[in-house]
Formats: structure tokens, C-alpha cells, sequence
């Protein structure tokens, strides 16, 4: 089943349709219903085959089945039963709920992530001080203005050491960002032995490269066999911290991973790093992962859509060469400053946030559980919704909504110029938690985002810099990539990779300057 746009666009706006009913509708006339393939257990089985048997995201299994078909034809919402658990599937990135009902996808996620504060209800005493430790630095504008001229530095040494031969695309990303932030002060300061090393390592290198993809595994396609492999990020983070003691103990105060220490109100000493327990090791090693592996997965995503869109990749290039001289081959002479955190987005930065949008880094439909009943208010009207509900949010569908996005299914920056609101929009601004147009860093769209990713604004500006260092300085092409989405991968990653390859261009000036140590 298909609809258009312009009529899609009108039912979300309150448009009316005869509502699809089953004998299993929890809220018949209010809410659609779709029924499963099998009469007792709705779509449980033919969800399992097709997530986690085949491969499938999940959203393909949404819109092959008719899920998503029915909820486009009323208003962004239907029901459907998983086994005997009752599901409210959305795709639109609105709030329904507020995250006070609700409680993650399933008990697993201590035991994959510790005490990290994802894991955690949301009046948890310590979720504050844990989230604080995270969004002081990477949420904040200033501190992260005063990283850009490190990410540069470091990602130019990269860089130069990789050019001219190609590299698959999802190892340079992997590297690049994980040997970016192993660097730049003030962060995670891995300096003695940086974590590309341990990407590339026998014993952990699989469960490292791999963490949020079996996790992932386990969450958003309802999977617990995929559990057996996560105890290896126990060792991994000891020996980390045990191999960059000297370092970390020379970090400054604000380092991340001393924060935890000070949160956890342990010294940050040798005898503590080899008694830490395997709950904090845990969590720990859930901020240290995240931090590389979902900005190399977002920034795979950017470089391969504006590879595959000759118009982007030409704006991106030219502003990417201003402020260091001419641009090669133009002649065109320009004395414009890179963007700032706090400016207006960029051509660079809206290309980052539209490849976020169609790409990004968290699976293409997400779910948690309610706790309590709800009240859902749908249409002018309002129902019930019973504790043990599976809130799933189809983010991949969401994020194409026509009623937000101009060219939903196109790469193209417009899509986020559509979403500006002023002049005084900046890319902190658009990512507040107070802005739901796109979700690629919360779970599901709960009122106020109290779970929004508190590293977003680093995320993005990171890869905004890389984007300008990497097409300032070098001609760039990419060979063999499939933007479709992997099967048998629960984060979105492309079908293909591919390769990269870049080569300098001539003439191209390199700042070389020591850059500040930052302060948040």
C-alpha cells in the first residue's frame, strides 16, 4: 500500500479515513489497528524471521508488512500486537509520552551497559551528575568551539598518513574519529596508546568495532541470544585505562573519563583501575564507545551522501577551501572564516545534519516499555494505554515525514534549511531537546527529550570540521558504496562501504598551529 505525499501530508494535518480494524484492536475507532500474520501471537514471528533471520532493519519489516502503510493513512499512528505484547507504532517525531512512564526495551540493559545513565529510570538520583558529566563538554558550545582547532590538527595528522591509497570507508571513519577523540585534550586523552590500536586487536577488536551493533541487536530487534559476546568490554576498558594511566592521570580535571572517577567518588588511582567493578567498567566503557563509534558510523554517512551528490560535494568543497586560499582549479579567491559552533549553519554543517537525518547512528526503529498506563491523545480524542506497551518509533520512516522535509527521500540540504526557524538559527540550536524534526539521538520523541545524546553538538560540529579538513586540502573520491541499508546489521550502516580515496591538492596551505588546551 502507497500513498502520496500530499495526501499524507493532509491526514497528519487531521484528515479523516475509515479506520482499519481487527478483531484484536485495543482501541477500536480512536486508534488503527493492523493485524499480524498470525491470529494468536500478531506479528511476533513474522517480526523475528525478518529482523533477526534474515537480516532485515526493522523498518523494512515495518513497511513490507503494512504497519507503516496503516499508519500513514492515520495520522502517524496504528497498533499492532507483538506475541502478546501490545505495540504503538509511530512515524512521526512527536512527543506521545513522557519519560516518566517509561523504562528500556528490555532488562538486558544494565547487564549490556552498566549504570550508564541510558540504563537508568528517570528519577534515578544519580542520571543527573552522570548526564552533567557528558553535556558540560560535548553539550556545550563554548567547549566545544575551543576543540575545533585540535579536531583539525589531529584529524590533519590522520589524514596525510592515509592519503593517496584507497581505504575502506568504514575503517578510515572508524579510525580517523577514534584516533581524533583518543587525542584532543580535555576529552578522552588515550595518548600513551590510542584506541585505533585496540580496533585492530585480536581480542577485542570485534566486540569494540561492534558494540552498539550488538546491543542494537539485542534492543531494537528483541534479540537476547546476541548477549554472549559483551563480557569482552570488561577487559578491554581495564587494560584502556591501565595502558593510558600516565596520561589520564596528567588529563585535565574535566577529562570524561576522570569525571567518573569523581563521580563515582573513587581516586583515580592504579589499585582503582584494577578494582573497578564490572558495572562501572560497563558504563564506562558504554561513554568511551559511543563517543568514537557513533560519530565514525554519522560521518561515513555524510562523506558517502555527499560523494553520491555532485551539487552537495561541489558546495561542500568550495566552502571547505575558504580562508585558506584558492580554491584549485577556480582561481576563485576566498577570505571567508570557517563557521563557528555558535553561527549560522553552514553548507558543511547542514550536509552533516541532513546525512544525520537519512543515516545517523542509532537503529532505523526503536522502542521502549511503559510502566504505567498513559493517557494518548490522538486526533481530538484520547485512550488508555496499558503499563507493558512497547512504544515503538519507526526513526527511519519519521525522519522522511513530507510533512516536515520538502525532498524526504533525497539527500539535500534544503531539507534543514526547511527547518530553520530565524537567522539566528545555529546547529546547537537546532539540536536542542526542545526540537523534535529529527530524531537520530533519542530512543523515541518523549516530552521534553529528557534522553536526547548530550555529545550531539560535538558529534556533528566534529564531523563538520573533518568534512572541511578533508575536502579543503584533498581531491576525494569514493568507490563501490551502496547507500541502502545493511542487512544482518542492527545500526544503520550502508550495504557497501566502499572505499576512499583522497589525494592533496597542490597549492593547499595546512594551519599547523598548536592549538589551546580547551576549558568548559
Amino acid at each position: 500500500m502507497s500513498i502520496s505525499p500530499d495526501r499524507l501530508s493532509a491526514l497528519r494535518r487531521g484528515g479523516t479515513v475509515a479506520l482499519p480494524q481487527g478483531p484484536g484492536a485495543p482501541f477500536p475507532g480512536i486508534v488503527a489497528h493492523h493485524d499480524g500474520p498470525s491470529r494468536l501471537r500478531g506479528h511476533a514471528p513474522a517480526f523475528h524471521e525478518a529482523t533477526v533471520v534474515r537480516g532485515e532493519p526493522a523498518s523494512h519489516y515495518f513497511r513490507a508488512s503494512g504497519i507503516s502503510a496503516c499508519a500513514e493513512e492515520n495520522g502517524g499512528l496504528c497498533t499492532f500486537w507483538m506475541g502478546r505484547k501490545l505495540a504503538v507504532y509511530q512515524i512521526t517525531n512527536q512527543p506521545l509520552v513522557g519519560d516518566d512512564v517509561l523504562t528500556p526495551s528490555t532488562d538486558a540493559n544494565r547487564e549490556l551497559f552498566g549504570d550508564f545513565m541510558g540504563s537508568l529510570p528517570h528519577d534515578h538520583p544519580d542520571r543527573p551528575g552522570k548526564r552533567a558529566v557528558v553535556e558540560r563538554s560535548l553539550g556545550n558550545a563554548k567547549f566545544v568551539e575551543r576543540l575545533e582547532p585540535a579536531v583539525r590538527r589531529y584529524t590533519a595528522d590522520h589524514l596525510g598518513r592515509a592519503a593517496g591509497r584507497p581505504v575502506p570507508l568504514d575503517d578510515f571513519t572508524l579510525s580517523l574519529t577514534a584516533y581524533v577523540d583518543s587525542m584532543i585534550p580535555g576529552v578522552l586523552d588515550l595518548t600513551q596508546r590510542p584506541l585505533p590500536e585496540y580496533l585492530d586487536s585480536a581480542e577485542y577488536g570485534r566486540v569494540v568495532r561492534g558494540f552498539f551493533d550488538l546491543a542494537s541487536d539485542v534492543i531494537s530487534n528483541d534479540n537476547p541470544a546476541a548477549m554472549g559476546e559483551f563480557d569482552v568490554i570488561v577487559p578491554f576498558v581495564r587494560e584502556l585505562l591501565t595502558d593510558n594511566f600516565d596520561a589520564l592521570a596528567d588529563a585535565p580535571e574535566f577529562n570524561m573519563i576522570r569525571r567518573h572517577f569523581t563521580l563515582w567518588e573513587l581516586p583515580f588511582t592504579r589499585r582503582s583501575v584494577a578494582t573497578l567493578d564490572a558495572t562501572r567498567i560497563k558504563e564506562l566503557g558504554t561513554v568511551i564507545v559511543a563517543t568514537y563509534d557513533t560519530t565514525a558510523l554519522s560521518l561515513m554517512w555524510a562523506i558517502g551522501y555527499v560523494e553520491a551528490t555532485p551539487r552537495v560535494k561541489d558546495a561542500v568543497v568550495a566552502e571547505a577551501r575558504r580562508g585558506i586560499g584558492p580554491a584549485a582549479g577556480t582561481g576563485c579567491p576566498y577570505a571567508d572564516p570557517p563557521p563557528q559552533a555558535g553561527a549560522t549553519p553552514s553548507v558543511i554543517d547542514l550536509a552533516v545534519l541532513e546525512a544525520v537525518r537519512l543515516g545517523g547512528s542509532n537503529p532505523s526503529a526503536l522502542w521502549r516499555r511503559t510502566t504505567e498506563p498513559f493517557t494518548l491523545r490522538h486526533r481530538g480524542h484520547s485512550v488508555t494505554v496499558p503499563p507493558g506497551t512497547m512504544m515503538w518509533l519507526d526513526r527511519l520512516q519519521a525522519n522522511c515525514d513530507p510533512a516536515v522535509f520538502p525532498e524526504p527521500r533525497r539527500f539535500a540540504p534544503a531539507n534543514i534549511k526547511a527547518i530553520v526557524r530565524s537567522d539566528r538559527e545555529t546547529v546547537s540550536s537546532l539540536l536542542s531537546r526542545g526540537r523534535y524534526e529529527i530524531n537520530s539521538f533519542s530512543m523515541i520523541n518523549a516530552d521534553r527529550n529528557p534522553r536526547k545524546c548530550p555529545g550531539r553538538l560535538f558529534s556533528v560540529r566534529m564531523q563538520s570540521v573533518v568534512l572541511a579538513e578533508l575536502y579543503g586540502h584533498y581531491a576525494v573520491a569514493t568507490h563501490g558504496t551502496d547507500l541502502q541499508l545493511k542487512h544482518h546489521a542492527a545500526m544503520p550502516r550502508p550495504a557497501r562501504p566502499g572505499s576512499i580515496t583522497f589525494l592533496p591538492e597542490p597549492g593547499m596551505p595546512r594551519d599547523t598551529a598548536t592549538p589551546r588546551e580547551p576549558t568548559p
